[in-house]
This record gives C-alpha cells, structure tokens and sequence, in this order.
C-alpha cells in the first residue's frame, strides 16, 4: 500500500436490511412514509466502524426520488425526525456545508446506474480527485437502493 500512487479507500462498515414488512420494491401500506431498514443499515454501519454521524465529511446518497434523500438524512442520524427540511434549507448538504451530499451530481445528474457511480465518487473524496472535492476528507457515507435490499457503506 506505500507503493500505491493514490490514497486506497478502505471499507470501515457494510451493511444490508430490509423492512420487516416489505414484500416488493417499497412497500405502499406503510402507515407511515419511512426507511426504518435505512435506520437499521445506520446502527450497523456506526458501530462497526466505531464513528457517528459527525465523523462523516460527504455523503453520497441513494437519489432515486428526492423525498428519499430527506428520509436518509433522518434515518441516518444526521438530523432528527422530520427536520431534513430544515438541515438542507440552512445549507448542510451544499459544498461548504456540515455534510455536502451527492458531489458527483447524483443520478440525476451523472447516470442512474444503482449505486455503482456512488461508491466511485466516494473514492474520488477521499483520493482528492473528485470535481466538487470536499476538503479534508477521512471518511465518507455511500448508500444504495433504498428499498430492497438497503445497503450502505462507509469508506475511509
């Protein structure tokens, strides 16, 4: 690894659940709109790498439909039940910001590939290489199909 001409990004948890209660892609009968399997990859995740949401710099999040971006914010730990709103309006998730989220563009605006660009960008954070590079980077949070299966990882 010291011959390595860049930094290697190491993988400090992976994770995968699914709700108890789904039975497709996303589960419509829900009584409430949630990703309690997000929530369930998030303690995964934190307790076998040992960090919490504040130790993360940049996220790259699952962005298949906006509202599950808010919704991961939440599960995740990065602010409460039903203040993502409120995190993203006073500018958390942008460049700058406490956690800037999604840098290589999301799907939407690099390629709705299932994940896969997600945890390329993640890499780009941490080497350094990425076009909107967050500075400082030691960790990064990548997640992929809110649905079935959730999953997550975290890189450093």
């Amino acid at each position: 690894a010291k011959d390595l001409k860049q930094r290697p990004a190491i993988i400090e948890a992976a994770a995968q659940a699914a709700g108890a209660d789904q039975f497709t892609m996303y589960s419509y009968y829900r009584e409430e709109l949630g990703l309690p399997e997000m929530g369930l990859v998030g303690r995964q995740l934190w307790r076998q790498s040992g960090l919490t949401p504040t130790d993360i710099q940049t996220a790259i999040l699952y962005d298949h439909f906006t509202p599950y971006t808010l919704i991961q914010l939440e599960e995740l730990g990065f602010c409460g039940r039903g203040e993502a709103k409120d995190f993203i309006a006073n500018g958390a998730i942008e460049l700058g910001g406490r956690l800037p989220i999604n840098t290589h563009g999301g799907q939407l605006g690099e390629a709705y590939i299932h994940g896969m660009n997600g945890i390329a960008e993640g890499v780009r954070q941490l080497r350094g290489t990425s076009v909107n590079q967050v500075p400082d980077v030691e960790h990064v949070l990548v997640t992929a199909g809110t649905g079935v299966p959730t999953s997550g990882l975290v890189l450093g």
